[in-house]
């Protein structure tokens, strides 16, 4: 298990807190944070141990940050989509805690998450996650408002590629690509996009605390975007 960042900030002085788990990824991340400030913020590489970490994450958070959980006032997480095993655990874990405590839960787009890294850059965000065999998962955002611009997909990447070549060559439109998705197939797209874009490395990562900024949905029950069925329904099914 490889430790990417643990961060202890200063607190402030009101009491409305927000736990974030984001486990759709490789990476198993949590913070808390209060009154729009990071109190704590840890986003570990656990190679796809999230079960074992992630209440160990939760509760070291807790701990450093001299917060119960009684005192949350939100739990936001991250529901897909991305790993199937991730957004398992990260849903059940914090159904359980909101549960056990009757806190609040929100779930939180991983794709809308994501852009929120790239507010702000160029004119569109398309938000990519590599989705394997050559696919990707997607949507697109106004860089301004972070307004969604299409539903959730999931498609080939030389797909997507004819499809911006298509519409978007001849325009200004300057795009930004962020995420797994951007970074994974970077070399296609730098051989075959002829669009106006550039792919942000550095803002690719999925962040716990990224969550607190981004609308969720309050939903009485399980919320969990896969997009597309588990391997296991795909091998029974036949599906691709």
């Amino acid at each position: 298990m490889t430790r990417i960042n643990e961060k202890l900030y200063m607190k402030s002085s009101n009491n409305n807190i927000i736990l974030t788990i984001e486990t759709t990824s490789e990476i198993c991340g949590v913070s808390i944070v209060k009154d729009n400030c990071v109190l704590y913020e840890s986003n570990l590489e656990s190679n796809n141990s999230h079960s074992v970490t992630l209440f160990n994450n939760i509760n070291d958070a807790l701990t450093k940050c001299k917060i119960d959980m009684s005192d949350v006032s939100i739990i936001k997480v991250s529901n897909g989509p991305g790993s199937f095993t991730g957004v398992r655990i990260g849903v059940a874990t914090a159904i359980g805690l909101s549960e056990k405590y009757n806190t609040i839960i929100q779930y939180v787009d991983t794709l809308d998450s994501l852009a929120y890294n790239a507010i702000g850059k160029n004119d569109i965000i398309i938000s990519l996650i590599d989705a394997k065999n050559d696919r990707v998962y997607l949507s697109l955002y106004d860089s301004k408002s972070l307004q969604k611009l299409c539903k959730d997909l999931i498609v080939n990447v030389y797909e997507l590629v004819s499809e911006l070549n298509k519409y978007f060559r001849t325009t200004n439109i300057v795009f930004s690509l962020v995420g797994s998705g951007a970074i994974n197939y970077k070399k296609v797209f730098n051989k075959e996009l002829k669009i106006k874009y550039n792919i942000f490395d550095k803002l690719s990562s999925l962040k716990a605390s990224t969550l607190a900024n981004v609308s969720g949905e309050n939903e009485s029950i399980p919320n969990i975007n896969y997009l597309i069925r588990s391997k296991a329904e795909r091998e029974k099914y036949g599906d691709s």
